[in-house]
């Protein structure tokens, strides 16, 4: 099972911290991402599942494109997520059949969500660090960070990596006062 360590911030203007993204020396690995998502509630062992359809491609070339099954044990503390996570994945046209699976056997459609933008890697920090920008739904615009790490991982290094996100904001000129303390189904939700 990995853990990740994450936040996200809202951006007021996309452009520049793009620029500002393409410009550092530590990113690599530009890509075009899309991603759709829809929440299932199972109510009989109360926990949600989310199957999302997700499409990655560089200028020319497809990354990937696939179906994935992700259930998560989650916890937010000050905006700083961390989330065991189990994924499946599965073929990219699977997912209406995988929709269609779920809906017949009577779990409950909670939340749709689309993410369109910007996907990176930032090469600064002892652990790889992901960095999106993306649209979120109807919310705007987030700067979205997280580090995928094994979930033995000592809470001492975890610690650090949480620094790492604090510092990563102020590199690309993110106020702390901009990160997001719900989740984006409860923003969703309102």
């Amino acid at each position: 099972m990995a853990k990740e360590i994450e936040l996200k911030a809202h951006v007021s203007d996309f452009s520049i911290t793009l620029e500002k993204l393409r410009l550092n020396k530590h990113i690599s690995n530009e890509t075009f991402a899309h991603k759709l998502d829809v929440y299932y509630f199972n109510p009989l062992i109360n926990q949600s599942f989310r199957v999302r359809q997700e499409l990655l491609k560089s200028t020319d070339t497809l990354i990937s494109k696939e179906t994935i099954l992700t259930v998560k044990q989650k916890s937010i503390t000050e905006g700083i997520e961390q989330n065991n996570e189990i994924e499946v994945e599965l073929p990219y046209d699977n997912f209406k059949d995988t929709l269609t699976f779920f809906d017949s056997m009577g779990f409950n459609k909670t939340i749709r969500k689309s993410k369109t933008g910007y996907s990176f890697n930032f090469n600064k920090f002892e652990y790889p660090l992901h960095i999106e920008l993306l649209e979120v739904n109807d919310l705007g615009w987030f700067f979205e960070i997280e580090f995928v790490i094994d979930e033995s991982i000592d809470q001492n290094i975890i610690n650090t990596l949480i620094n790492n996100l604090y510092e990563t904001l102020k590199i690309f000129d993110i106020p702390i006062e901009n990160i997001e303390k719900r989740y984006y189904s409860q923003m969703i939700n309102q």
